[in-house]
């Protein structure tokens, strides 16, 4: 015990002899040092540091100067550098470092000590080094172009993407395959990219038959950066399907956006126990070799009627600028013109358009014995820059028979959009009217216009609708005055509102002699709150008179012209939340105020009570009211139970989902009314929608109850039905050719197809960028081609290649020889020229060198090497000029001589001199120091 305890006190007493003296060398040397360093330093991976030392000792002290560093940093002077200094001398010490490209991104601490010979610490400093972030990535396509040859084959696409900066990224692609059976569908794929480091992701995908049989398409590749989601790239491949047989598609078909959809749709729906109707309906079209037909139908025929019911059916013929339509006509002039008619259009170039037709107002296409008997007009009407929206004008004439009213109508109007600039837009229309009557020796004039407007006065926000038609105005909204006007401003994060709005109903009938007259005002004003944590608040003060003659039959007094007139004062308070994140919504709005009625003395207490909320597919939305907010649920209320006020409690659940991989879709709901008209009526429904390239089937069923008193009544809902999904064209309105392509081996390069020459089959031609491959016996058809010109453009193949040149297409089977002319090849090869002691460091894959191939300055061909360096190409005989792409070189290595010329023999293969890549030197630099 005593022999451990004097070895303890042996130690304690070595440890401080040790100490004493290392105490005693550092006072007996004392050596100021500080650090200096260049500016902009954390621009640049090389790191300039002068240490300056001063010995204010007594004697001459010798050392070594040693920095300490992070990971991914070299010292090119060595980390021992020898110090002598001599009492009083004062030295500059250049330290010259490097941050290689695996070195971290932002701060590093680098610390440099200055020991003594025995190795003691006798001075420290710190300095830290600032790498600036860098998160550079680079994606390309490795093949640009997939060439299709089997419809069973899959799609293989392969990108490249390059972590250039200098920290490791986590990233998602998302590659979208535009497949028109199941809609865009998207595959995505996560990795992290080390720095300086590439990957290769692959998405494959076997196509559906109905892409197959698209000539080509795009498909797209996002990159994102995880996990903001931030876009940091895209690029698109092109997929072209080789066939011996291709029809012409325009390219918006190619993202199909197609608004002609063919199909057939049949129906069964059952309604309560009497009531069964059976339904077809569907649309079509298909190319003619000038122009082409669109159908569109709709046939119904109910269990209690003999005659089906055709509507929305017609026929289009659409050729060139003309279009010619026979069938079901719906035109929404001022006045409507709808039922069976004919009509035509003609574009005059892009801006101008004419229209004429001729309607027989009977919705049904083969109603007997009733042509003309429920009325008829026929119209025209031309049209000024129809293809845009800011400015155009139009002008229309309608004559319309009523044989309700007795009377013959003229109408000719005008219509125009003016847009002053981006924050003033004008819509005005005026309609004169000039009718007859077969009961009243009359001829009456009438007026209709109407102005649009939106824009902006300094901060205020305005936009405003006037409309004003003479009582006896043949048209849609005849005798009737509207004045609508919105104002809005918005300080900082508060928005300021007012609106009103007025209207007027009093039309006039010679055949109806009661007068009717409706008229309604409402204003209101207020204020919208800045958003706080997700919830939006909003209050407003309503004003609101209504007065009308049409409901003194619910009165008791149907004779009676007497006006009656409801007025009411509101608060409007509104509350809404919403969080994107949890995809949730919620809406609460209470209207409450007090009412003056028509036959009560003082005025009455009124509430609206509004919510509703959604979490992802459910919705629940529940109203309340006490008190009638209008004259016509008073007039109803007041029917019913005049000593009653008017209530209402409405409440409703839906819920959607899909399943299936979103081929089912499924969609339910039930809700509840119970209000002084319409009693107790629940109700509920289930819709169903499956769909599939080739046909869809649904099932709608409801179900509604209502009471009121002793009287019940249940009513049941079924309707199933079926759609045949047809193939679908891409219809053309002009002519239309054939390309019949026949390819030969032009073996003695006269261009002629000579009887000893044979057919080139399975080779493969390009036209407007539709690829087609020959039969056996060297032909190819291209169909449904527009007149015009076309561009037959080269696909280099091994041995053969055609020229390229531009064609007109004038008729409509066009014949076009091909002759094959033989090629020749290059072949050359990268080499690696470097000094591995003085050599920075690098990084190379000679797969992902490129090289660019030109002929009279332009670029025709671009081919990478291999992973051995190697590369070979195929192209026609002639001069070219080979670039190495230095966009492809990886970081520090370079080519001197980028260019190579070479000329091309037909069946020869061409050497190109060997590219040889250099690696950059490491720098040294030197400075010199003096006391």
């Amino acid at each position: 015990m005593s022999f451990n305890y004097g070895k303890k006190i042996l130690f304690f007493v070595f440890f401080v002899l040790i100490f004493l003296k290392i105490c005693a060398q550092t006072n007996q040397f004392p050596i100021r040092m500080e650090i200096e360093k260049e500016s902009n330093i954390s621009k640049s991976r090389l790191i300039n540091i002068v240490v300056a030392l001063q010995n204010t000792g007594s004697e001459t002290f010798s050392g070594n100067l040693h920095p300490i560093l992070p990971s991914g940093y070299k010292a090119t002077t060595g980390l021992q550098i020898p110090i002598t200094l001599q009492q009083g001398e004062k030295k500059y010490i250049p330290l010259r470092l490097m941050a290689d490209i695996n070195a971290k991104a932002g701060s590093s601490e680098i610390k440099i000590q200055l020991l003594n010979l025995t190795g003691v610490i006798i001075s420290e400093q710190i300095t830290n080094h600032i790498i600036e972030v860098d998160n550079n990535l680079s994606m390309t396509s490795l093949s640009p172009i997939i060439f299709r040859n089997s419809k069973s084959e899959p799609i293989s696409v392969k990108v490249r993407v390059l972590n250039t900066g200098n920290i490791a990224q986590n990233i998602t692609l998302v590659c979208k395959f535009p497949d028109p059976d199941k809609g865009n569908f998207f595959i995505e794929q996560q990795a992290i990219i080390d720095v300086k480091k590439d990957s290769i992701f692959t998405f494959n995908y076997q196509p559906s038959k109905s892409l197959s049989d698209i000539s080509n398409y795009t498909i797209n590749i996002s990159g994102f950066r995880n996990p903001e989601k931030e876009i940091f790239n895209t690029t698109s491949i092109t997929v072209q399907n080789i066939a011996s047989k291709q029809k012409f598609q325009e390219a918006q078909y190619g993202n199909f956006s197609d608004p002609f959809r063919n199909e057939i749709t049949t129906s069964y729906r059952r309604v309560g126990e009497n009531l069964n109707m059976y339904q077809i309906y569907g649309s079509g079209g298909f190319n003619l070799p000038s122009g082409y037909l669109l159908m569109n139908g709709n046939a119904s025929l109910f269990s209690n009627q003999e005659l089906p019911i055709l509507t929305n059916t017609n026929i289009s013929y659409h050729q060139g600028n003309n279009v010619y339509n026979v069938g079901s006509i719906s035109k929404m002039f001022e006045t409507t013109l709808s039922g069976r008619g004919a009509e035509y259009s003609h574009n005059f170039g892009n801006n101008k358009r004419i229209e004429m037709g001729f309607v027989d107002q009977n919705f049904n296409l083969i109603e007997k014995n009733a042509f003309l008997k429920n009325g008829y007009g026929f119209f025209t009407k031309g049209s000024l820059n129809t293809n845009n929206d800011d400015k155009n004008i139009s002008a229309a004439y309608i004559y319309r028979y009523d044989p309700f009213e007795k009377g013959k109508h003229h109408i000719l109007g005008t219509e125009g959009n003016y847009a002053f600039n981006k924050i003033w837009k004008f819509n005005g229309k005026l309609n004169a009217g000039l009718s007859s009557y077969e009961i009243r020796d009359v001829l009456k004039p009438s007026l209709a216009l109407e102005t649009n407007y939106k824009g902006a006065i300094k901060t205020y926000e305005i936009s405003g609708n006037y409309y004003y038609s003479s009582d006896y105005f043949p048209g849609n909204r005849r005798g009737s005055t509207q004045f609508q006007q919105n104002i809005s401003k918005t300080i900082g994060d508060y928005n300021f509102f007012t609106n009103f709005n007025y209207s007027n109903f009093t039309p006039k009938f010679f055949y109806f002699d009661r007068s009717q007259m409706s008229e309604n005002f409402r204003y209101e004003a207020g204020i919208k709150f800045p958003s706080i944590k997700k919830i939006n608040f909003g209050i407003s003060y309503q004003y609101q008179n209504e007065s009308s003659n049409s409901y003194n039959n619910f009165f008791g007094s149907w004779q009676s012209e007497e006006i009656k007139q409801l007025s009411a004062n509101r608060l409007v308070e509104s509350l809404t939340w919403s969080s994107f994140k949890t995809k949730q919504t919620a809406l609460l709005s209470v209207e409450n105020g007090f009412s003056q009625y028509p036959l009560q003395e003082n005025p009455q207490f009124q509430l609206r009570f509004n919510a509703n909320y959604s979490f992802r597919k459910l919705n629940l939305n529940a109203i309340y009211q006490k008190g009638s907010f209008y004259l016509s649920e008073y007039a109803f209320a007041y029917q019913v139970n005049k000593n009653e006020d008017y209530k209402k409690l409405s409440l409703a659940l839906f819920y959607n989902e899909q399943f299936l991989e979103r081929k089912l879709n499924v969609s339910t709901g039930i809700s509840y009314v119970d209000d002084i008209i319409y009693g107790r009526a629940p109700s509920g429904f289930i819709n169903a929608k499956y769909n599939t390239k080739k046909f869809g089937a649904f099932l709608n069923t409801s179900w509604y109850n209502y009471s009121i008193g002793s009287l019940t009544n249940n009513i049941l809902t079924l309707e199933l039905g079926i759609t045949f999904n047809l193939k679908k064209a891409s219809l053309d309105s002009g002519k239309k050719g054939k390309i019949q392509i026949f390819t030969f081996y032009d073996e003695n390069n006269n261009n002629i197809y000579d009887p000893e020459e044979k057919p080139a089959h399975d080779y493969i031609v390009s036209i407007n960028n539709v690829v087609l491959k020959t039969d056996n016996s060297g032909t190819a058809l291209y169909k449904d081609v527009p007149f015009g010109g076309f561009e037959l453009k080269q696909l280099i193949q091994q041995g053969w290649f055609y020229d390229e040149q531009k064609l007109d297409l004038n008729k409509y089977n066009y014949p076009l020889t091909i002759p094959l002319h033989q090629n020749g090849s290059l072949s050359g090869e990268l080499f690696l020229d470097y000094d591995a002691k003085t050599a920075v460091d690098f990084d190379i894959k000679t797969s992902s060198v490129f090289f660019n191939v030109l002929k009279d300055n332009k670029i025709i061909e671009r081919f990478s090497a291999n992973e051995e360096g190697k590369f070979t190409a195929f192209l026609p005989t002639g001069n070219y000029t080979i670039i190495i792409d230095e966009s492809s070189l990886p970081a520090n290595i370079y080519c001197e001589q980028k260019t190579r010329n070479i000329s091309l023999t037909a069946g020869e293969i061409t050497k190109v001199p060997n590219f040889i890549l250099k690696v950059r030197q490491k720098k040294i630099n030197k400075k010199t120091f003096t006391n």
